[in-house]
C-alpha cells in the first residue's frame, strides 16, 4: 500500500522543460519520513535548473524531482526513525552531513567533507508527499505558523549572513533584493543594525526591500551609490558588474558577504581591495548546524508576521510554470507552491 503524489520533476536538460508526474511512495522504510506537504517556495536553485545554465547542466541528470524549501507534517516514520513521529511539523536542512568527517568535528557539519545535497538526492518537494531522509528533517515547534516553515532554510541563509558579519549598529548594504537579500534586509534590521541600504533593478523588489525595513532603495540603473559608505555589504545579486561597482563603496577595513551562487566565477582586485583596504571578503554555505536554526526560530517568534509579507504569490501545485515563470521574471518575492 502506498501513496500517489505528484511531484514536479525537471524533464529535459533545457530552459523550462518542467512536468508533473504521478509518484508510487511506498511505507517509510528505516529512517525515511513521509511528509505531507504543506507548501514549498520555489528558491535561486531551482531557478538555475529552470533556466538550465551552464552551472545546471554540470550539476544535475533529468529527469529528477524538483524543490526543497518547504513546510509540512509528518504523516508516518520508518522503523529506525526515533525522535520524529506523526503529527509532528517539519521542515528540511538541505545540508545533510556525515558527523564523524573532520568538518563535522570541527562543529562545521554544513560544509561536512562527506556532505550530501537534499536537491541532489532525488527527493523533491513540489508535490503532495515526499519521503525524506530523519536526519534532513527539522522538527519545529507547533508555536511557529505552518505557513512559515517553509521561508525557512532560505531565511536561514541571511541569518548567517548578518550574524557573521555582526551588523549591530553597522551601516548595511544589500546588493540585491532577491528572496535571499529582502531577507537579509529583514534579518539586519531584526540584529540592530544601524541602517540598511537596498540595491536592485526592479522597481517591484525596491518596493518590498521597503516593506520589510530598508532604510534607502537604489536602483543603479537609475540612481548612484556615490555617497553611500558601509561598514558591510552582503551580496546576494551573483552580478559581477554590480559588485565591482559597489565594492568601492565599502569602508576600509569593512566587510563583504557572499551569499549568492554567481554564474560565472568573479574577478576581484586583491591588491587594492582585500590588501591595501583592508576589507574582509568571506562567503556563507548554508546554515550552522543547530546554532542558525535555533535563532531562525527565535527570529520568526518575534518577526514572523513582517517576514511573511516576503511571499507574495502562492500557485496551485498544478501551475507551477506560471509560477515559475513569475519567479524568473523578477517581479515577485518568494513564490509558493500550495498542493490541493
Amino acid at each position: 500500500m502506498g501513496i500517489n503524489a505528484r511531484f514536479v520533476f525537471k524533464e529535459r536538460p533545457q530552459s523550462g522543460a518542467l512536468g508533473l508526474r504521478s509518484v508510487l511512495l511506498g511505507e517509510p522504510e528505516g529512517s525515511q519520513v513521509l511528509v505531507k506537504i504543506h507548501s514549498a517556495s520555489i528558491c535561486g536553485t531551482d531557478l538555475h535548473v529552470y533556466k538550465w545554465n551552464a552551472w545546471a547542466a554540470r550539476t544535475y541528470q533529468p529527469p529528477f524531482r524538483l524543490g526543497h524549501e518547504f513546510g509540512g507534517t509528518v504523516v508516518a516514520v520508518g522503523p529506525g526513525v526515533t525522535d520524529i513521529k506523526p503529527g509532528d511539523h517539519v521542515t528540511a536542512e538541505t545540508h545533510i552531513s556525515c558527523g564523524n568527517c573532520h568538518q563535522c568535528r570541527l562543529n562545521r557539519r554544513h560544509t561536512c567533507d562527506n556532505l550530501q545535497l537534499f536537491s541532489h538526492l532525488g527527493l523533491g518537494c513540489f508535490s503532495d508527499h515526499t519521503l525524506v531522509p530523519a536526519a534532513a528533517l527539522r522538527t519545529i515547534p507547533h508555536d511557529i505558523p505552518l505557513d512559515h516553515l517553509t521561508m525557512m532554510e532560505p531565511l536561514g541563509i541571511a541569518v548567517r549572513a548578518v550574524t557573521d558579519a555582526s551588523v549591530a549598529g553597522a551601516q548595511v548594504l544589500v546588493l540585491g533584493c532577491g528572496p535571499i537579500g529582502l531577507f537579509a534586509i529583514a534579518a539586519a534590521r531584526a540584529y540592530g543594525a544601524a541602517s540598511v541600504i537596498a540595491t536592485d533593478l526592479s522597481p517591484y523588489r525596491l518596493q518590498l526591500a521597503e516593506q520589510l525595513g530598508a532604510n534607502a532603495v537604489i536602483n543603479p540603473e537609475r540612481e548612484s551609490l556615490a555617497t553611500t559608505t558601509a561598514d558591510v555589504m552582503i551580496e546576494t545579486a551573483g552580478s559581477e558588474a554590480a559588485f565591482v561597482d559597489a565594492l568601492m563603496h565599502v569602508r576600509k577595513g569593512g566587510r563583504v558577504i557572499f551569499a549568492s551562487l554567481p554564474d560565472t566565477s568573479f574577478a576581484i582586485d586583491i591588491t587594492q581591495h582585500v590588501v591595501l583596504r583592508e576589507i574582509t571578503i568571506s562567503g556563507v554555505y548554508g546554515r550552522r548546524i543547530d546554532e542558525t536554526w535555533i535563532q531562525v526560530e527565535r527570529l520568526l517568534r518575534t518577526h514572523g508576521s513582517a517576514l511573511a509579507r516576503l511571499l507574495t504569490h502562492r500557485f496551485p501545485l498544478q501551475d507551477f510554470d506560471a509560477a515559475f515563470a513569475l519567479a524568473a521574471s523578477r517581479e515577485a518575492g518568494k513564490i509558493v507552491l500550495v498542493p490541493n
